[in-house]
């Protein structure tokens, strides 16, 4: 794990680019897990300046969703597409289908999500993290931190997350993190120096991954 002191958000968007761009033009599948909140703007730049070209050994899945009516307005996927997100020739698999309930739409996104990586010759996460230590939708204390399933779906407070669990995060091959504000700088901390349990801080996944860049205002 590494951290990597930059001024803001948007000096993230070449270190991504480039790694995107290069397993691509290298011939193999990608398969890019893209975050929703703050990592917008981050996510639809990198898409921007990738080259057409590549984009079709491209798939891209949500590592978190807020469930509800297929594009309500709280959906990432819904912000993402208003923030201008064009993918190209991309593959975009959603997590929201149309009159699906919770239970069954984790059921799907944990089929597509195992259909995915089975395809994929490199996974690269995209991930902002939260004050309380949580990344993607993984709360501390969640139900999401304990599951046995890729998936998880479970009532919090604003909405109701779906998410994939660490048990799914766990297949990433890198992992790429953008963390920004005073809030914020408590969590790193935490991060670089505790050793906390994922119950307490989902976060500390991420020290378990082949490769996790910790892009921050904080540490470096």
């Amino acid at each position: 794990m590494k951290f990597v002191r930059v001024t803001e958000l948007a000096d993230g968007v070449a270190p991504l680019r480039d790694r995107l761009a290069r397993d691509l033009s290298g011939g193999k599948h990608v398969l890019w897990l893209v975050p929703g909140g703050s990592n917008i703007p981050l996510t639809v730049a990198v898409m921007a300046q990738l080259p057409d070209t590549l984009t079709a050994g491209l798939t891209i899945m949500l590592t978190d969703e807020r469930y509800g009516a297929v594009g309500h307005p709280d959906s990432n996927v819904h912000q993402l597409n208003e923030a201008g997100f064009l993918p190209k020739q991309a593959v975009v698999i959603p997590v929201l289908r149309a009159g699906l309930s919770l239970k069954e739409t984790c059921k799907h996104y944990a089929a597509d999500f195992t259909d995915a990586t089975s395809r994929a010759d490199t996974i690269i996460g995209q991930f902002g993290m939260g004050s309380d230590g949580h990344i993607a939708g993984i709360l501390p204390g969640s139900p999401a931190v304990s599951s046995a399933d890729l998936t998880a779906g479970y009532e919090a407070p604003g909405f109701t997350r779906i998410t994939l669990t660490p048990k799914a995060l766990s297949q990433l091959v890198a992992a790429y993190v953008f963390v920004f504000g005073d809030s914020k700088h408590q969590a790193l901390d935490t991060l670089q120096s505790g050793a906390l349990s994922l119950e307490a801080q989902p976060a500390q996944i991420l020290k378990q991954l082949p490769e996790a860049y910790i892009y921050n205002d904080h540490i470096g």
